[in-house]
């Protein structure tokens, strides 16, 4: 399960920044998005990596952080304005974080106390399996409607998009 959203988590939030095109201005604009991204997808790695063994306070110290990292992104992309009258891309930006930061705030909680208690029950172990399946689909639709708004962006915006790792 851990895995799994770890692996989802690294893969669709590797997103593309674009090269130096004939539309500078149209390449900030996405990279100082991308840039929001990079920052907040460490921690939620590490986030992940402490389910195996973080007890409840770790585990709560570190969804305290990503709340306030995620609050803090969600301001600065709401006050981008729109790339040249062009808002699908912030739009797809908010709605990522606006579901990351909500579910840190909501279904993390629950799934904090079923992940610390390491003799769950069986029942446990299948609210926490349900809770993260939702979770996931959840994250899978925002970051495809995410990737799908950057490469309609590069490409009103004749945008070469390159793929950069995480750091």
């Amino acid at each position: 399960m851990i895995k799994t959203l770890t692996w989802l988590f690294l893969s669709l939030s590797i997103c593309c920044h674009v090269a130096q095109a004939q539309n500078k201005k149209a390449a900030q604009y996405n990279n100082k998005i991308i840039k929001l991204q990079h920052k907040v997808t460490p921690d939620v790695v590490g986030f992940f990596k402490t389910f195996e063994k973080g007890t409840t306070e770790d585990l709560k110290k570190q969804q305290a952080k990503l709340i306030k990292d995620f609050d803090a992104a969600i301001a600065k992309v709401k006050a981008m304005p729109d790339f040249e009258g062009d808002g699908e891309l912030k739009k797809a930006a908010l709605d990522w974080f606006t579901l990351y930061e909500s579910s840190f705030k909501n279904e993390y909680d629950h799934i904090i106390t079923l992940v610390a208690n390491r003799d769950r029950s069986k029942e446990d172990h299948a609210k926490l399996d349900q809770l993260t399946d939702e979770l996931v689909k959840r994250e899978e639709a925002v970051d495809a409607q995410f990737e799908e708004a950057q490469a309609a962006f590069a490409k009103r915006h004749k945008l070469e998009m390159i793929e950069r790792p995480l750091k």
